[in-house]
């Protein structure tokens, strides 16, 4: 087909054909009208995966998936109604937990997507209200739609950043007046990390991206740029005042809280796990983000492996 209507991208270390996401594309592939091209980016940037990919691409729309995502029913109508609107140039919706996920899934789902804990940032893991417009703290990159014009307009992801590409990047578009909106019924299902190490160490790993995300474009009065300084004070007062007993008893306070509050889905031994952990979520970001600015005084050479674009059969192209 020379013009598809969409040109889906994927970022993979190495092609496999049970991928959920090809397995999903191919059970419930777009109206035969419409059309899709399918770009699988073999390498070990996603960015340049992905920027490398929408060179090629030849949908009007671009909709970038990770490898792991099952796309939810209608998907393909909703997205189609979306993009009917002419004021939509960008859309994203959540990235939701697969089915039958494993305990730790599931604990680390609710605590991603409570509210008291990453705030707006909840929306990425769940719907949110309604369709509305939308900022980098609404959308991900695992389920995000863009009219090919625009990504041109935009410029492409910056190389310099993995993880934290899209957020610079929809910074770019906002600064560049785009209209980027969250659909909350556009949805994709996914894994979470499933045990207590992995998620540590994706938190580290975010907070370091995001601290990197502000090195590349420039400096903002945000909390999360207050967070690492919020953190060091507060272990600076813990030390200095000997505070030991009230922080413990502060810690207990908000693991009632979130206990109580986590989805309801989650059993009583959950809860009480979700609950006592919640509060190193954004102590840990908080401890990726300094380590961020450490890392900055040894940036890493720049990505030369080589990328290799295959169709989903796993034919290059």
């Amino acid at each position: 087909m020379d013009s598809p209507r969409y040109t889906v991208i994927v970022p993979m270390a190495h092609y496999r054909a049970d991928q959920p996401v090809l397995v999903s594309l191919r059970e419930t592939p777009p109206p035969p009208a419409d059309g899709v091209q399918i770009i699988v980016a073999e390498g070990r940037h996603p960015s340049r995966q992905r920027n490398t990919a929408v060179v090629r691409a030849r949908g009007a729309i671009l909709v970038f998936l990770d490898n792991d995502c099952s796309l939810g029913a209608g998907y393909w109508k909703e997205l189609e109604a979306v993009f009917a609107r002419p004021e939509v140039e960008i859309v994203g919706g959540p990235a939701l937990l697969r089915p039958h996920a494993t305990a730790w899934e599931e604990i680390f789902n609710a605590l991603l997507t409570h509210t008291l804990i990453v705030g707006t940032v909840s929306a990425r893991y769940a719907p949110r209200g309604r369709f509305q417009a939308a900022t980098q703290t609404d959308l991900i990159l695992c389920n995000l739609a863009v009219r090919r014009s625009i990504f041109d307009k935009i410029g492409p992801l910056s190389n310099e950043l993995y993880p934290s590409e899209e957020n610079e990047w929809l910074d770019r578009a906002h600064a560049a007046g785009v209209g980027a909106f969250y659909d909350p019924d556009l949805q994709v299902f996914r894994p979470q990390r499933t045990t207590p190490g992995q998620m540590g160490l994706m938190l580290l790993r975010y907070g370091i991206g995001r601290t990197r995300q502000f090195w590349v474009s420039g400096w903002r009065p945000t909390f999360h740029q207050f967070l690492p300084v919020m953190l060091i004070a507060t272990l600076a007062a813990l030390l200095y005042w000997r505070l030991e007993a009230e922080f413990v008893a502060l810690w207990l306070v908000a693991s009632a809280i979130i206990a109580l509050t986590c989805e309801e889905r989650l059993r009583g031994w959950q809860r009480f796990v979700a609950g006592l952990i919640a509060p190193l979520i954004p102590l840990t970001y908080a401890v990726g983000q300094a380590l961020g600015w450490i890392a900055l005084l040894f940036p890493a050479p720049a990505s030369t492996s080589e990328i290799v674009l295959l169709n989903e059969r796993g034919e290059r192209i």
